[in-house]
């Protein structure tokens, strides 16, 4: 397994909140099949503002993609998303 950074990007603040109800439902269901690591949201819900990431774990980032390309926030235009690899810091206490 590999570690991957979903990063969603707000397009329509409406739209989100029209369709939040059942992203939370879609983000409940990976957490319980231990998709999600952990994840972060961002107050600044404006167009254009980074509004969150979430930590996964997958075999690949074609794979992670997939899953969220079925969030209805994003197949409802609400946000866009990328995902990156990501690494632990480095830097140590």
């Amino acid at each position: 397994m590999n570690t991957y950074a979903l990063i969603y990007t707000m397009r329509d603040v409406d739209r989100n909140a029209e369709h939040r109800p059942a992203h939370i439902e879609f983000l409940r269901a990976l957490l319980r099949q231990g998709r999600i690591q952990t994840g972060w949201k961002f107050p600044q819900y404006e167009a254009g503002a980074i509004q969150g990431v979430l930590i996964c774990q997958g075999e690949s980032a074609a794979e992670v993609a997939g899953w969220f390309e079925r969030d209805p926030v994003i197949t409802s235009g609400a946000r866009t998303f990328e995902v990156r690899e990501a690494l632990p810091m480095a830097v140590q206490a």
